[in-house]
C-alpha cells in the first residue's frame, strides 16, 4: 500500500512538471509550428566571407579562357583538358593555343599563370650555368594540381624546334602559383632557385575589390604583384631593380581577367605586355 502511494505521488509530481513546462512554452511566444523562436538570432546575417579561397579559382575540366594582347590584337586560348602522370602524381593539363592570327613563328610565351617567362633553363655543365634563358619560348602546355591551400605547377611543354620540337621539363622546384586563401597583404614565394645565379620569385596581394574593365565586362578584382629577385640582364640596358613587377587581376569565380609583365625579346629591348580576358567558357564543376 505504501509503495502504491509513493508511485502515485511521483506520477503527480511528473504531471505537474509537464504542465508547468507547457505553460512556460506558451509564455515564450511559440511559433505556428510549436517551436520556440530564438529571440535575436533570426536577424543575424551570416558571416561575410572576405577571403579568396581555392574553390573560388575555377579549374574545372573543359574550362577555357581566351585573351587578347592589348597592343597587337592577337588572341590565344588557355584550356584545361586531359591529365598526365608526373613523378607518380596525376596532374591536370592546361593547353595554350597558338596566337591568332597565325604567325610563322611566335617566340612569345603567353601562359598567364606562371612567372614572367621564367621557364626554359640551361642545365649546369661545362658550358652554361644553371640559369633561365631570357628569350621567351612558346609554352604549349602546363601541368598543375590544386589543393585547398595552393595551385601548384609541376611541369610544362615548350616549343624549341628541331626534330623533336616539343620539350617537356619538370619544374625544380615546383611552383606555388596561388597560395590560398588570398587576402590583402598576403605574400608567398612562388619558387626559389638557389644555385648560382640565385633567383627568387615572390607574389603579394596588393589590392582587394579594385575595379577593372576588360572586354568581358567590369569586375572587382584582387590585384597580385609578382617580383623577381635576382633576375639579371647582361646588356645592362635595364637594371634588374628597375624592372616593374608583373601584375594579375584575379576575380573569384572567373579567374584571371587581366595581367601584364615585362617581356624580353632581346636583352636590350624590354617590352611591357598586357593581356585582357576576351571570353570565358567555364565548365560545370568536376566531380572527380
Amino acid at each position: 500500500m505504501k509503495f502504491e502511494l509513493e508511485s502515485c505521488s511521483m506520477l503527480r509530481r511528473s504531471i505537474i512538471r509537464v504542465v508547468l513546462f507547457m505553460a512556460i512554452l506558451s509564455l515564450l511566444n511559440c511559433g505556428e509550428d510549436g517551436f520556440i523562436q530564438p529571440h535575436g538570432e533570426v536577424g543575424i546575417p551570416p558571416p561575410e566571407i572576405t577571403e579568396f579561397s581555392a574553390v573560388d579559382f575555377p579549374t574545372n575540366n573543359g574550362s577555357a579562357w581566351t585573351y587578347t594582347v592589348v597592343d597587337t590584337g592577337q588572341e590565344f586560348t588557355l584550356r584545361i583538358e586531359d591529365t598526365r602522370d608526373i613523378g607518380g602524381f596525376t596532374y591536370r593539363q592546361m593547353t595554350v593555343s597558338e596566337m591568332r592570327p597565325p604567325q610563322p613563328f611566335n617566340r612569345e610565351a603567353v601562359d598567364n599563370l606562371s612567372a614572367n617567362n621564367l621557364y626554359f633553363r640551361f642545365p649546369a655543365d661545362d658550358f652554361y650555368t644553371d640559369e633561365f634563358y631570357e628569350v621567351a619560348v612558346p609554352i604549349f602546355a602546363t601541368y598543375f594540381l590544386k589543393t585547398p591551400n595552393a595551385y601548384i605547377e609541376s611541369a610544362y611543354d615548350a616549343y624549341i624546334g628541331g626534330e623533336n620540337p616539343i620539350f617537356h621539363e619538370k619544374h625544380a622546384p615546383h611552383r606555388i602559383i596561388w597560395n590560398f586563401p588570398l587576402k590583402l597583404g598576403k605574400e608567398w614565394v612562388v619558387f626559389e632557385k638557389k644555385t648560382p645565379p640565385a633567383v627568387r620569385v615572390i607574389r603579394r596581394v596588393v589590392g582587394v575589390n579594385e575595379p577593372v574593365t576588360v572586354p568581358t565586362g567590369s569586375y572587382d578584382a584582387y590585384v597580385v604583384e609578382e617580383e623577381i629577385v635576382g633576375r639579371r640582364h647582361d646588356s645592362g640596358a635595364l637594371p634588374s631593380a628597375a624592372i616593374p613587377p608583373a601584375k594579375y587581376w584575379v576575380v573569384p569565380g572567373v579567374g584571371i581577367v587581366k595581367y601584364e609583365f615585362t617581356l624580353f625579346f632581346e636583352l636590350d629591348q624590354p617590352i611591357r605586355r598586357s593581356f585582357e580576358l576576351l571570353d570565358a567558357d567555364l565548365a560545370a564543376p568536376n566531380t572527380r
